[in-house]
């Protein structure tokens, strides 16, 4: 290779192209069979980036998955027939591949053995951290294998893919100028979410075509348009790097491209070989290498500049937030100390975080935000396989590294398009991998990893034919029955999965499509229904069992329940339990599904059913246990204890949810509220006097004196109590609200309206709030809503973005939370920040 990757030599290779096997020509089966698993993998390395069924019901990842499986299934059996047509095979067997399936199997036995099989195994949605997931990986790197020896399958591949990738790109960058209505096709309601992903795995998908574009016009002799049509394809993805801002891919691309630069610099000097004629070095390539480097510098020296001159120009503000590599680490330790070799179980981070985060993050506003990943999806299977699976998993990038070298550096190969070929699917697998370690990709980007990683392989076999080995097959009859009961079993194994994962996904897009476009709620219960028989998720019965709930709260409150009421009452608990320990049975790990079955208990203990209080405090324990640090059960027991009469239980309840967050701004109006009825208000506010000059920077204690005051009538104190809260916290939404309502106690509407709007922001869907201020608008105000036992509107929290993402507009002001995007502090855009995990659903 001339003493360099980046310099093909450009002499024919002399040896005969390997063939996978043997093959009579006049053999027209095996050679269909061949073509039909070849084209699937063709198919797979065009669509992956761009499939996406319109609504993206069961969820954009599902979608890739579910692709990738049917392609997979179509070649598998095309190669397993294939084998009963041959008597050896020649193939290369990586030790990297070997270690991946040891991963696989690792996180199988930790996934057993986890408590949680359903969701390690196959997750409500087939997310990235289960072992099925991790098979489908396994299986796109194996069944790759089938482009051995054949360039023209793999040009075609490449040929599917540059095109296919170039309308994705085309197709964002239009997104990013005309907004989110150019072309949604149904799907993309915000220009942050593309057919690849999210916003930052559009990101990454950009910054690896700067990476392989840079490849191909270093290695291919390409000229005129197709070398302008690179150039164009990367600059245009530097474009859409500039609007994301991921540092981190600033950082690779820059260093990628320094390094080329010099290596273009140096070229005629460092790397001249005298026994060639020098190609001179294309000017196109210079300046286009030269445009990444200063893209790369202004974005890693001024990004935040630089950021928010484009969040102003194009009106997006995006920062994605995720546990920080410390806090991850803190959580694998805590995870390791219960069990070292196999960890929490594939799928099971969101379950290690609620129980092992950090107390201090209940201070900040992710406080209930159970993120379902950590800094990196590597970093998140070391917490969830173990020590063995994160051994397994750091020796398979390790191998694939060592055949990278073997392939770039010792291979003394001489076929030029193969030396292309190996650059481009090595550095592909190793940006993606890459990444893997910084970030959490999504399914599609994690597919394509694995679709490099095989490319990869495909290439050593051709670079180094030492490592090709050959494979007996049917040799003799009894080996023949072997291999044919063999291929049988891989054959129904693989339609009986496709089935299963099929009817999975049927079950989660209709179960989602109902939840947004259902009728009534009888149309959402049988699509529900139905839902669980195709696959029995905990999502399908909770959510029946959410709606008892509901249907029991509205009856409870009734002063005067009819007999028809009380009926429907009892009706409405009997069918709410069997749902909702339906659920907990499906996944007990889930402390949603033991609130849900509280608060059914609850409100049976309300209506003076017999030991229907103790059932209501067992399930709200188990709540609690699996979520310790959250402080909202013990607000619930303290709501029930108050519905029993119990004010000292009560009490003791909101001073334990306190200690876990001493700002809850919902236990404070709780305690203001139990004041209020006995009578306490005005030694409450001597007290509430007393903490704020130890708190004078904690927003709630103003806002808890504001409530006091206003109940005794100060509404002059009460309405600078609540500045004072805004004043400290401008998003404050609860202070803002009930200072509008000490403004309408004092008759000036006009402000009221204006604090009102504010939080009206936060709170679009809260039909109390549009009615106050429908009327307020409208001259129409008659009087304050009643008080009831929870606060009247949301607070800031962070947005759930794009399937597992977390983002948010608010600073981070903790170490445990990290912004994945550069900050531009661009107050002129409209803020779409996205928290990390909640990618699976429970």
């Amino acid at each position: 290779m001339n003493g360099s990757v980046f310099a093909p030599n450009i002499k024919p290779r002399q040896s005969e192209e390997l063939k996978p096997s043997e093959l009579s020509k006049n053999d027209k089966t095996g050679g269909m069979l061949l073509k039909v698993a070849q084209y699937a993998i063709v198919l797979l390395a065009g669509l992956l980036p761009v499939f996406f069924t319109p609504g993206l019901w069961a969820s954009l990842g599902f979608d890739k998955v579910l692709l990738s499986i049917v392609l997979c299934v179509v070649a598998l059996i095309s190669v397993s027939l294939l084998t009963l047509r041959r008597s050896y095979v020649q193939t290369v067997v990586p030790v990297a591949l070997v270690l991946f399936y040891g991963v696989i199997l690792s996180a199988f036995v930790s996934g057993v053995l986890s408590g949680d099989t359903q969701d390690a195994l196959r997750g409500s949605v087939f997310e990235t951290q289960t072992v099925g997931f991790l098979l489908l990986m396994g299986l796109v790197m194996g069944i790759t294998l089938v482009f051995q020896g054949s360039k023209m399958m793999t040009i075609r591949a490449l040929a599917a893919f540059g095109v296919l990738s170039t309308v994705l790109l085309v197709y964002n960058f239009l997104r990013i100028i005309f907004g989110a209505a150019f072309l949604p096709f149904g799907s993309f309601n915000v220009n942050t979410v593309s057919p690849i992903g999210g916003f930052n795995d559009l990101a990454i998908y950009a910054g690896l075509l700067v990476i392989l574009g840079l490849i191909t016009l270093v290695q291919l002799p390409l000229r005129g348009l197709i070398q302008y049509a690179v150039s164009a394809i990367i600059f245009l993805s530097l474009l859409v790097l500039s609007v994301v801002n991921f540092f981190n891919i600033w950082i690779i691309i820059g260093f990628f491209g320094l390094l080329l630069f010099i290596y273009l610099l140096s070229k005629d000097t460092l790397f001249k070989n005298d026994s060639l004629d020098v190609v001179p070095v294309s000017k196109v390539l210079v300046v286009i290498t030269a445009v990444v480097c200063i893209f790369s510098a202004v974005f890693i020296v001024a990004g935040d500049y630089a950021g928010a001159r484009i969040s102003t120009l194009t009106g997006i503000d995006y920062v994605e937030v995720r546990p920080s590599l410390g806090a991850t680490l803190d959580i694998t330790s805590s995870v390791y100390t219960e069990n070292v070799l196999l960890g929490a179980g594939p799928n099971r981070f969101v379950d290690s975080w609620r129980l092992y985060k950090d107390r201090s993050i209940n201070e900040t506003i992710f406080w209930d935000t159970d993120f379902v990943a950590g800094s990196g999806y590597v970093p998140t299977l070391f917490s969830n396989l173990g020590v063995l699976g994160a051994l397994l998993l750091i020796a398979f990038h390790g191998y694939v590294l060592v055949v990278g070298y073997k392939m770039l550096v010792r291979s003394k190969e001489g076929d030029s398009y193969w030396n292309f070929f190996s650059v481009f699917s090595f550095t592909g697998a190793a940006f993606l991998w890459g990444m893997t370690y910084v970030y959490v990709p999504g399914a599609g980007l994690l597919l394509l990893a694995a679709l490099f990683t095989g490319f990869t392989f495909v290439a050593y076999g051709a670079l180094v034919p030492k490592a090709v080995k050959r494979i007996p097959l049917a040799v003799n009859r009894q080996r023949g029955f072997v291999l044919m009961a063999a291929i049988i079993l891989v054959i129904c194994g693989s339609i009986a999965s496709l089935l299963s994962v099929g009817g999975q996904y049927v079950a989660q897009a209709q179960f989602s499509e109902s939840q947004a476009t259902a009728e009534s709620v009888e149309e959402f219960e049988a699509i529900a229904s139905n839902s669980y028989s195709l696959y029995p998720d905990d999502r399908f019965v909770s959510a029946r069992a959410q709606i008892k709930l509901a249907v029991l709260n509205a009856l409870v409150n009734i002063p005067e329940p009819t007999e028809e009421d009380q009926q429907r009452f009892l009706t409405a608990a009997e069918q709410g339990i069997i749902f909702a320990e339906q659920a907990v049975a499906i996944d007990s790990t889930n402390p949603d599904n033991h609130a849900v079955l509280a608060g059914i208990y609850s409100n049976l203990a309300v209506a003076g059913i017999e030991g229907a209080q103790v059932r209501a405090n067992e399930s709200l324990s188990a709540a609690q246990t699996l979520d310790p640090l959250n402080p909202g059960y013990k607000l619930i027991a303290a709501q029930i204890a108050i519905r029993a009469g119990d004010a000292e239980l009560a009490r003791e309840e909101i001073s334990a949810a306190l200690n876990l967050k001493r700002n809850y701004t919902q236990a404070l109006y709780l305690s203001a509220q139990l004041d209020i009825a006995e009578g306490n208000a005005e030694s409450a506010i001597a007290t509430t006097r007393a903490i704020i000059t130890l708190e004078p920077n904690n927003p709630t204690r103003y806002y808890q004196l504001g409530i006091l005051q206003s109940a005794v009538g100060s509404s002059t104190q009460a309405i600078a109590s609540f500045q004072a809260a805004i004043t400290v916290d401008p998003s404050y939404a609860n202070a803002r609200y009930l200072l509008a309502l000490a403004y309408l106690n004092e008759g000036r509407s006009e402000e009221a309206l204006s604090e009102l709007r504010i939080v009206q922001q936060t709170n679009d869907d809260n039909q109390d709030l549009l009615s106050l201020i429908q009327q307020v608008e409208s001259g129409e105000f008659t009087g304050i809503i009643e008080s009831s036992l929870e606060a009247p509107v949301n607070d800031a929290t962070p947005s759930e973005g794009f399937e597992d993402t977390v983002v948010t507009g608010e600073d981070v002001e903790t170490d445990l939370i990290t912004p994945v995007n550069t900050i531009s502090g661009s107050s002129e855009a409209e803020s779409e920040s996205v928290v990390a995990p909640e990618e699976s659903p429970e």
